[in-house]
C-alpha cells in the first residue's frame, strides 16, 4: 500500500518514519504549497510524488492511503474529500473541529472504499491495556486527575501579537484541540461518556485557551483534566480508588511508566514503547486496512465521536468558537 502525507511538519515526518518502521506501506510523496518543501520531504524518505493540493492527491490512482496533518481546521475537507475519491484517511488529531463534521465523515465512511481513522496516540499505546486489565484493583474508583503541560514553542509568537496556528480560532487552535484531546481520550477509553462537562479556561486575546481545567462527572465518579500550552508543568495521572491507586509518570501521550499500589501491595511497570511513539498507532491503522477490518474501524470512530461531543461540549462552555462553527 502507498501512502503520502498533508504537512511538512515535525509530526509528519515522525509518522512517517513509524509508517516505515512497520514495514506495512510504502512512501509515496508529499502535498504542500511549497513543491520546495515537498521535494526535500521526498529526498529524506525515499518519496517520487509531489502534489500542491489535496485534489492533485486524490485524483493520483497511485494513493491507496492519506495521512492529513494540515492545520486543524482543514482536516474535515480534506478528509472528506479524500474519503469520496475511494482513498484511505489517517486524520491527524483532532479529527474534526466539531461533532457535525464527524457526523459526515462517519456517513461518508459507510458508504465508501475508504477507511477512516483518527491518529491519536494513547488509544494504541501498550500501556493503556495495562491499565485496563487493572482497575478492578481498585475497587471502586473516584477520582481521576490528568495533568498534560508543554510550553508551546509558538507562545511567544503569540504573546508578540501575531496569530500561529496552533492558537488561531480560524484554524480550530487551543490548547484543548492540541493536547486536553490526549486526556480526553484517554479518560473515555476507560471510562465512557461522562453525564456532565465543564471546561475552564485562562483564553489569550483572541478567545483561544492557553491552558484549563477540564471536569468530566460521572454518576459515581470525577474525572479532572488540566492541560496547558503557557506553562511547562509537570505531567501525571492518578486514578484512584478505594482500594487503591494507579499513578502514570508523564503525560498520556506515552503511557510508559505505570505504578499500581492497592490494599498494601505495589506494582511497577515499565512499558516497552517503541521509541517514535506514533509506531503503534500506525501498526494498528495499517493493519487494520491491510484486514479490512471495519468493526474495529467502526469501534474507534464512535469513540473519536463521543471525544469529538466532549470537545466540542467543553470548548463552548468555556465561551470559545471556531471558525468551522459557522458553516453550513
Amino acid at each position: 500500500m502507498n501512502f503520502i502525507v498533508v504537512g511538512t511538519s515535525w509530526i509528519t515526518e515522525k509518522f512517517i518514519s513509524a509508517a516505515l518502521e512497520t514495514r506495512l506501506v510504502t512512501f509515496l510523496g508529499t502535498v504542500s504549497r511549497s513543491t520546495e518543501k515537498a521535494e526535500q520531504f521526498n529526498r529524506t524518505f525515499g518519496g517520487s510524488k509531489t502534489y500542491l493540493t489535496i485534489d492533485d492527491a486524490c485524483r493520483d490512482a497511485d494513493v491507496d492511503i492519506i495521512y492529513i496533518a494540515s492545520p486543524n481546521a482543514l482536516h474535515y475537507p480534506y478528509a472528506k474529500k479524500a474519503l469520496l475519491a475511494g482513498k484511505h484517511v489517517i486524520s491527524e488529531k483532532p479529527i474534526v473541529s466539531n461533532v457535525r463534521e464527524i457526523d459526515d465523515l462517519i456517513d461518508i465512511s459507510k458508504t465508501t472504499t475508504g477507511m477512516l481513522f483518527e491518529a491519536i496516540m494513547p488509544l494504541h499505546l501498550p500501556g493503556l491495556e495495562i491499565i485496563r486489565q487493572h482497575l478492578s484493583m481498585l475497587g471502586d474508583i473516584r477520582l481521576i486527575s490528568s495533568e498534560f503541560n508543554q510550553y508551546s514553542s509558538k507562545y511567544p509568537a503569540y504573546l508578540e501579537g501575531k496569530d500561529p496556528n496552533v492558537f488561531s480560532p480560524q484554524f480550530s487552535g487551543g490548547t484543548l484541540y492540541d493536547l486536553g484531546i490526549y486526556n480526553v481520550y484517554f479518560i473515555l477509553s476507560l471510562f465512557s461518556t461522562p453525564q456532565k462537562i465543564r471546561y475552564m479556561a485562562n483564553k489569550g486575546p483572541n478567545g483561544i485557551d492557553l491552558s484549563g481545567v477540564l471536569t468530566l462527572k460521572y454518576p459515581d465518579k470525577i474525572a479532572v483534566a488540566v492541560i496547558g500550552k503557557d506553562n511547562p508543568g509537570d505531567n501525571r495521572t492518578l486514578i484512584q480508588g478505594e482500594k487503591g491507586f494507579i499513578k502514570v509518570t508523564g503525560s498520556v501521550s506515552t503511557l510508559s511508566a505505570i505504578e499500581i499500589v492497592a490494599e498494601g501491595q505495589r506494582y511497577e511497570f515499565t512499558i516497552p514503547n517503541n521509541p517514535n511513539t506514533m509506531f503503534h498507532e500506525a501498526q494498528a491503522i495499517f493493519q487494520c486496512i491491510r484486514q479490512q477490518d471495519r468493526t474495529s474501524m467502526n469501534e474507534w470512530l464512535v469513540l473519536a465521536k463521543e471525544v469529538a461531543t466532549v470537545m466540542e461540549t467543553a470548548r463552548k462552555d468555556a465561551g470559545i468558537t471556531f471558525a468551522a462553527d459557522n458553516h453550513d
